[in-house]
């Protein structure tokens, strides 16, 4: 018997950033609705969303770093990192700073989640440092370095 597996997380960027934006704007928008239909004055309304907001702020820097994450590409012999190009064989060792996975919401009994890993190159003279999003690039560029290095 044949069975489809669907994993249980889902990490698309674009589905991280709207379920992050949608659910700030629906509580916004409630809070703002009942000061309009004058359930609640204009300082408590305000109030709670400037508490809501700061609560919140993590989710919306979530969004700033998959603006501006670290662009990686692997080519023939070396890898580039935002332009910079590394050959492989000056790589003598790596270090993974994995950061515990966030859960932004659950849809469907699937969770939209956010992962992100900073990784650290050892290289002859110096250090390199970038960051990579998503779990299945993390494990694969692990598995990929573990490669090079052995």
């Amino acid at each position: 018997m044949r069975e489809n597996f669907k994993p249980n997380t889902d990490e698309r960027p674009s589905m991280i950033i709207l379920g992050i934006i949608v659910l700030f704007v629906l509580v916004v928008v409630f809070f703002v609705y009942l000061y309009l239909l004058n359930r609640i004055s204009l300082s408590v309304s305000l109030g709670v969303v400037l508490v809501f907001s700061l609560i919140y702020l993590p989710r919306l820097i979530i969004i700033r770093k998959l603006l501006k994450k670290d662009e990686i590409k692997i080519l023939g012999n070396s890898i580039c990192i935002n332009g910079a190009e590394i050959d492989f064989q000056r790589i003598k060792d790596y270090k993974v700073e994995g950061k515990k996975p966030v859960v932004v919401f659950v849809i469907s009994n699937n969770l939209i989640v956010f992962n992100e890993a900073k990784f650290h190159l050892l290289l002859d003279n110096r250090q390199v440092s970038f960051s990579v999003i998503g779990a299945e690039k993390i494990k694969l560029l692990k598995e990929f370095l573990n490669e090079i290095i052995s």
